[in-house]
């Protein structure tokens, strides 16, 4: 529970790092057909062949084989180990290939569910305290009633 937002931190680490990244290199990004949004995203549109139209099948795998030519790139840019590939049809013969960083922490539900849980942890060690500290006096008679059962 707690290491949640260890998690999250690492991961807007590694989020704004492909975006400084991406923003310094844009020139370089340009010549090879690629852009860059606002938040650090990095896309570009993959057109299929003629002969790869009526193949549905291998629309996806034709993309992310286009994705290989541009390997030394993102090397050399330091990114390739934090881009994961989203691909998403934006016509019969075209998709739009968006490469983006890992976003498994960076949800608004997530984010508000931990920080619940956070809360109602805190909420019950305090209530756990009053009540202690409340009924000490009681507490402390029924152990040393327990105790002297036992002995």
């Amino acid at each position: 529970m707690f290491t949640y937002f260890r998690e999250l931190y690492l991961e807007i680490n590694v989020w704004r790092k492909i975006r400084k990244i991406a923003r310094q290199s844009t020139e370089n990004l340009e010549k090879s057909n690629f852009r860059v949004d606002w938040i650090g995203r990095i896309y570009t549109v993959i057109n299929l062949p003629d002969e790869m139209i009526e193949r549905t099948d291998l629309h996806e795998g034709y993309v992310l084989m286009q994705l290989k030519d541009y390997d030394k790139l993102f090397f050399d840019l330091g990114v390739s180990d934090y881009l994961f590939p989203e691909i998403q049809q934006v016509a019969p013969s075209a998709y739009l290939l968006i490469l983006t960083g890992p976003k498994d922490y960076i949800k608004l539900g997530s984010i508000l569910w931990n920080i619940l849980k956070i809360v109602a942890v805190s909420f019950g060690i305090k209530l756990l305290y009053s009540l202690t500290v409340k009924y000490s006096e009681n507490i402390v008679s029924l152990w040393k009633s327990l105790i002297s059962l036992i002995w």
